[in-house]
């Protein structure tokens, strides 16, 4: 069972890496929290379950040092989720030196020959707990495995303190902050149920000085580390809204070209840039839509190769941001919006007498289309009707 959702988790990460580019950047955070979490669980599986003493020689020490990121890599995508912020400090860098100080440890068997690995694996796959009986420089291997659980719980409270200092919680009214909130509780439960129960097991497996034996007497630890590891897999399935961010807009325009445009819907002029905030208020929203329609008014959706990325370059918005407003405010997704306003001037172009010149790939083209079935397909979706068919019904 922990094989299969070992596989799952690096599933779901993977969609995660696919979706990296146009998400919120914290999410690299996410990312590496997921990852590492699957490979532990690989590791375990592979000492145990596995059987196989390449698997072990592999997978049971080299990637220890990347445990100790575990908690700050949570840290750190709790608090730029929290503040929309990415962006590591300097001081930031100190929270990885017990993973080079770990890594540094293990530089005996890391340095170590082929041979000397399988020799160690077959070792353990005659007694599981043998897999203590290395040589580190100079932390014991049962402070590296008790220090793991440790470390990474001590970030998941130093999180919940964050989250308290914020003032997130589920009495906010709005959409986005009730998101965020129900996202957070289930990130940090599904870590908490899943270092604790790895903890006690790790603990009653040092104590009774038999893995067999603590899996039998701490069988409650054992399936709530499971548990744990599969609900945190799980938890993108149930908000893919994370997959591009969940920003706090503080935008304002203040230009003297957009004065008049501020003081019809009724913002402040002399308004310069709104706090950050998980609250999108009306006028944040109205800065927000005035702020693309200056843009779209220079039509750069006639331009091919004209998408997201290339629209937050120009107007300065993040993509997560945009992202979040099309599909949360507008309901509607970015390439769908995009092509409406590529449709309409077709129809402009068609009603100017231009549709009695150029043939429907001409137009398609001149409205930025990149293909014939692109065009045909973003027709009848707005309109109900084929090109062909909405040029006869005008005859």
């Amino acid at each position: 069972m922990l094989f299969s959702i070992t596989i799952l988790g690096f599933v779901i990460t993977f969609l995660l890496l696919i979706n990296l580019r146009l998400s919120n950047q914290t999410n690299i955070y996410l990312f590496f929290f997921l990852l590492i979490n699957n490979i532990y669980a690989l590791s375990h599986y592979a000492t145990v379950d596995s059987g196989n003493k390449y698997l072990i020689a592999i997978m049971l020490v080299h990637f220890t040092p990347f445990y100790l990121l575990l908690g700050p890599l949570f840290y750190f995508y709790i608090r730029g989720l929290l503040t929309d912020d990415h962006r590591l400090t300097k001081y930031d860098w100190i929270h990885f030196i017990p993973a080079i100080l770990f890594f540094i440890n293990i530089q005996p068997y890391f340095l170590n020959g082929w041979a000397y690995k399988l020799q160690y694996a077959e070792n353990v796959i005659k007694d599981v707990n043998n897999f203590i009986n290395i040589d580190y420089i100079f932390l014991p291997p049962k402070f590296s495995f008790l220090t793991r659980p440790i470390f990474a719980l001590v970030y998941v409270i130093a999180s919940i303190v964050l989250i308290f200092k914020k003032g997130l919680n589920e009495n906010h009214l709005t959409h986005q902050v009730k998101l965020i909130y129900k996202w957070i509780v289930l990130l940090v439960t599904t870590s908490v149920i899943l270092y604790l129960g790895f903890l006690f097991f790790t603990v009653l497996s040092f104590f009774t000085n038999s893995f067999t034996l603590a899996e039998i007497k701490g069988f409650v630890f054992l399936y709530a580390t499971v548990i744990g590891l599969l609900l945190l897999n799980l938890s993108l399935l149930f908000f893919p809204n994370i997959l591009y961010g969940l920003p706090q807009f503080d935008y304002a325009i203040a230009t003297k070209k957009n004065r008049e445009g501020q003081q019809h819907l009724g913002i402040a002029e002399d308004l310069k840039k709104q706090p950050k905030s998980f609250e999108i208020s009306s006028e944040k929203l109205n800065l927000l839509k005035l702020k693309i329609e200056r843009y779209i008014e220079s039509k750069p959706y006639l331009n091919p190769d004209f998408n997201l990325t290339m629209m937050s370059s120009d107007i300065n918005i993040p993509v997560h941001h945009l992202s979040y407003y099309f599909n949360e405010y507008l309901n509607i997704s970015f390439n769908t919006w995009k092509n409406n306003f590529k449709i309409d001037h077709v129809i402009t172009l068609i009603n100017n007498g231009t549709g009695e010149i150029l043939t429907l790939d001409a137009l398609a083209k001149q409205a930025g289309f990149g293909s014939r079935t692109s065009f045909f397909n973003s027709f009848k979706q707005k309109i109900g009707v084929t090109p062909s068919e909405y040029l006869n019904s005008l005859d």
